[in-house]
């Protein structure tokens, strides 16, 4: 069984992880030193050479490199209204809350327990303008049911360690993703490892987490890894289609991404049994 590491240290990390781990990941694809170069420029040499030494080689550059093609980051430049929540998807996804709801209360109401009340319309709005992005319908329908989960050791979890967050959590996140893309100045960064038309949604305390791709007005669901990439290989296509998974996977008790099986623990709360 997975063992829960304490939620108020990973959230303290967290920001240190993603900034540090995420900017040496996208530097070091470039195949250059220039990451190295960045991170050591304001080290004190641990020498004084006695005499004077000179080089012929090209002196080091004194400036970082900047991307040349559009990253899709625009924050506080996303659309000031939201778009009107079609009726039919309003209700799948009410309908996948409330057998997760269900569930929970009845078997793990601890964890039941971190659902937070749903956000209001001007939270998201803000949260969509701030993030420079459009969130999909269903993200907003999502949202209007539960702004994300209180962080605690019991909180509730997509499978199989994936945290919703917050309207406020999601600006946050996308601010965070994109100050490191623009920042690594490697065009090849722009769509393999974030784009700013990413909607971050979930995060797993450890630098990684799941995301919603407006490229294409789709919202495809993907997950992205501080290591420096994204993929969607494992993922249902929808945020719909994972709370429908999730719910049955409660119902049933598994399995659900990658054999992954719900179980209580003695706090009654919900964790995610790693397969063997």
């Amino acid at each position: 069984m997975r063992k829960r590491w304490g939620r108020a240290v990973a959230v303290a990390v967290a920001s240190v992880v993603i900034v540090l781990g995420l900017v040496f990941a996208v530097t070091v694809r470039s195949g250059k030193s220039d990451g190295a170069q960045w991170l050591s420029a304001g080290q004190a040499p641990l020498t004084t050479p006695r005499t004077p030494s000179y080089s012929t080689a090209a002196p080091m550059p004194t400036t970082r490199p900047t991307l040349t093609v559009d990253s899709g980051c625009r924050p506080g430049q996303g659309p000031v209204t939201l778009e009107p929540v079609p009726a039919a998807t309003t209700r799948r996804v009410n309908a996948a809350w409330d057998r997760v709801e269900r569930w929970l209360e009845a078997e793990a109401p601890a964890t039941a327990a971190t659902l937070r009340p749903p956000a209001t319309i001007a939270r998201i709005t803000e949260a969509q303008r701030r993030s420079g992005v459009a969130f999909p319908a269903e993200l907003v329908a999502s949202l209007l049911r539960h702004d994300g989960v209180a962080d605690t050791g019991e909180s509730f979890d997509l499978p199989p360690f994936h945290q919703p967050v917050s309207a406020e959590g999601m600006e946050g996140q996308a601010k965070v993703m994109c100050d490191v893309l623009t920042s690594s100045g490697i065009d090849d960064n722009v769509g393999y490892w974030w784009h700013g038309r990413f909607v971050p949604f979930a995060v797993d305390g450890g630098g990684d987490g799941l995301f919603l791709d407006q490229r294409t007005g789709t919202g495809r669901l993907g997950e992205w890894n501080h290591e420096g990439s994204v993929s969607f290989d494992r993922w249902p296509p929808t945020l719909t289609e994972l709370l429908e998974q999730t719910a049955t996977a409660l119902e049933t008790g598994g399995p659900v991404i990658d054999g992954y099986r719900p179980v209580v623990t003695e706090k009654r709360a919900l964790d995610w049994d790693i397969p063997r």
